[in-house]
């Protein structure tokens, strides 16, 4: 993958640049949002510079000689091995080695690149797993002698101590060799803001056969060589290319023949050394052309280009999904790039489109690159890099500053005046407008965890979005921004739709809440999981008394809890916890799926002397806490008969 890019001199960026995509946590998902102009889609331009020989547009005022842009490539080892070429192989792990060992010094050349080494200090723990590596593209000239920018001295001293570097010829064939690699193991694929979509979604065209995992080209040329079985009239196997060429040459000798006929010094000579047969590389590009062609892309009877300009972003963005999620091993490293994903779509849909780009990142390893003005997106990502551009002076480049959506609103102090804003404005207009569109209903809950447990219980027949935001504060916070729109009456006679927000009880408490809970004629609702002195879980008013701290794990039918429990327990490689486990049975007559406290799901059958049951109840906990998304599969894969009863008052929310 990407992990950063050294620009000079390109666009916004004057002088020398590092842009990490991530100093702390390096992640498939980065986001940049900032004003335009500020250098946000500079950033995704100049790669495509880099892979797809863009325009290098160089910054106005500086020299065209000295403006470069070098990728900083993370590459797995065991990658290395199998996908480059043996020069490449001898020589990047020389230059992993010194792009990880040098320091950083503010009175060097490397000043520029601060933000370089503080990403280079988080890495040293995975560099047994990984290589770092880069290789330049020079705006105006080729430069094999510098393609290492600013350590070009250094890292070209090292390859050379190596024999098979040490003159001239032999290192630019290995600098060769690296371009030849990087192209071959990445696909970089940037899709602008005024892209030509019904062009980008061409089978023929570069866009798609990089999206495919089986490359038409390749398919076709495949085809054509192939051996045919041996037939009458054949002496030995040929392919179809071997046929047509012997029947063309057949054909030429024939006219030639008939032509000589007049005259002997008539013939079809061909050049000295041309070559004359038809190879399959001849052939490709004027078949895909043909072929395709004449089949456009439709939705429903409309063709592409007929579809208003929201619904051709959101085609993309499908057409884009549906291949890059298949379960197949694609020849190359796919990096997505979209300049604002959120471009000319309904508000109601911008939910739904980052959600996905969401899931293509984070669950189908997909490196994505966006760049966005719906600041609605950042209360819905849970793993990734968010950076903010603003411009400075004309004397230096844009500021970046670097947030991780892991903990984004506990990091609040620190963010932009207007983002918090914003990112709940845009959030709750999308909702509000999908409610007012078509009947949609929503269910804001923490985590993931909580949606998937919810899900595995609720009814199918009710048409439910779920929108985990990954806090109680921040679930809090949303309904906060929904209610006033949405307590208007003249809004409340347009929507179609309810939402009903779901926090735990935490230990620290759930606050208060300064407006009422819930709307007349169930529009929305919010509500807390709470444990009462009969053991049974209800749903309460956040302002109620009763605050002893629920999650949802301990809300569960308790025997499929327990199971799952179990199955995790015995899965995993903590022996420690699976000896522990076995002193412990089941309580039929439990009424939640608690395991702290006296009224836990398991009792000690046999505990060693000097051992306390609660003790051994604690490290379970601890297992539970750290094992929590596999805790929840298992569960959602049992069969459950019942459901809580809590759910069936959700249910009754939105149904009556």
């Amino acid at each position: 993958m990407i992990i950063g890019i050294f620009l000079r001199h390109y666009k916004v960026y004057k002088g020398a640049n590092y842009i990490p995509f991530g100093t702390k946590q390096i992640e498939n998902l980065n986001l940049f949002i900032g004003q335009n102009g500020a250098g946000k889609s500079s950033i995704l331009e100049a790669l495509d510079t880099y892979f797809n020989q863009r325009e290098f547009i160089f910054h106005t005022t500086e020299k065209k000689t000295e403006a470069f842009v070098a990728p900083l490539f993370y590459i797995p080892k065991d990658e290395l091995l199998r996908k480059f070429s043996k020069n490449s192989q001898k020589a990047i792990p020389i230059i992993s080695e010194f792009l990880f060992s040098i320091n950083y010094s503010p009175s060097s050349n490397y000043k520029q690149y601060e933000s370089f080494f503080k990403q280079q200090k988080n890495l040293e723990s995975d560099k047994e797993n990984n290589y770092l590596f880069l290789l330049a593209n020079w705006g105006q000239t080729e430069r094999n002698d510098e393609v290492f920018i600013t350590f070009n001295v250094s890292i070209k001293k090292k390859l050379q101590e190596l024999e098979d570097f040490n003159d001239e010829r032999k290192y630019n064939k290995l600098i060769n060799s690296l371009k030849s690699d990087i192209s071959k193991y990445f696909a970089y694929q940037y899709i602008p803001v005024e892209t030509s979509i019904q062009d980008f979604l061409r089978l023929e065209s570069k866009g798609m056969q990089d999206l495919m995992s089986e490359n038409v080209k390749k398919r076709i040329e495949k085809t054509l060589n192939e051996k045919l079985p041996i037939k009458a009239g054949r002496t030995r196997s040929q392919s179809i290319l071997d046929i047509v060429n012997t029947d063309l040459e057949n054909f030429v000798s024939e006219v030639e023949t008939t032509i000589q006929e007049i005259d002997n010094d008539y013939d079809f000579q061909k050049k000295f050394k041309e070559k004359t047969k038809i190879t399959a590389n001849h052939l490709t590009d004027v078949m895909i052309e043909t072929f395709f062609s004449k089949r456009k892309l439709k939705k429903g009877e409309k063709p592409i280009k007929n579809l208003s300009a929201g619904e051709r972003k959101k085609a993309l963005i499908d057409i884009a999904y549906a291949f890059l999620t298949q379960n197949t091993i694609r020849d190359k490293k796919f990096i997505l790039a979209i300049d604002e994903p959120e471009s000319s779509l309904h508000i109601s849909m911008c939910y739904e489109q980052f959600d996905r780009l969401e899931k293509l990142a984070n669950n189908f390893d997909t490196q994505l690159l966006l760049t966005s003005h719906w600041y609605g997106a950042l209360p819905i990502i849970d793993k990734g890099n968010l950076y903010h551009i603003s411009p400075s002076d004309s004397s230096t480049a844009p500021n970046i500053s670097e947030f991780s959506f892991r903990n984004y609103f506990e990091d609040n102090g620190s963010h932009p005046n207007d983002v918090q804003f914003k990112s709940f404005f845009d959030l709750a207009s999308a909702i509000i407008s999908s409610l007012r569109n078509k009947e949609n209903n929503w269910m804001i809950v923490e985590s993931e965890e909580d949606k998937n447990y919810i899900n595995k219980h609720i009814d199918p027949n009710i048409n439910i979005k779920y929108l985990p935001v990954g806090g109680c504060g921040v679930v809090k916070l949303l309904y906060n921004y929904l209610y006033t729109p949405i307590s208007h009456k003249a809004e409340k006679k347009e929507l179609l739709g309810r939402v009903f927000c779901l926090i735990d009880t935490d230990i620290q408490g759930v606050g208060t809440q300064d407006i009422p809970t819930e709307l007349n004629g169930n529009l929305l609702k919010i509500r807390r999981l709470q444990v009462e002195e009969s053991q049974e879980i209800t749903l309460h008013k956040l302002e109620t008394d009763i605050k002893y701290p629920t999650e949802i794990e301990e809300s569960m039918i308790p025997k499929a809890f327990y199971l799952a429990l179990k199955k995790t327990i015995n899965e995993s490689e903590n022996e420690e916890i699976k000896m522990e486990f076995l002193n412990f049975g089941f309580d039929e007559e439990a009424k939640n799926s608690y395991i702290k406290g006296d009224n836990s799901i398991i009792y000690p059958t046999k505990i060693e002397e000097g051992k306390k049951p609660n003790r051994i109840k604690d490290k379970i906990v601890d297992f539970i806490d750290s094992n929590k998304k596999l805790i929840c599969k298992n569960y959602c894969e049992l069969n459950i008969e019942h459901k809580p009863k809590w759910i069936e008052k959700i249910e009754k929310f939105y149904t009556k």
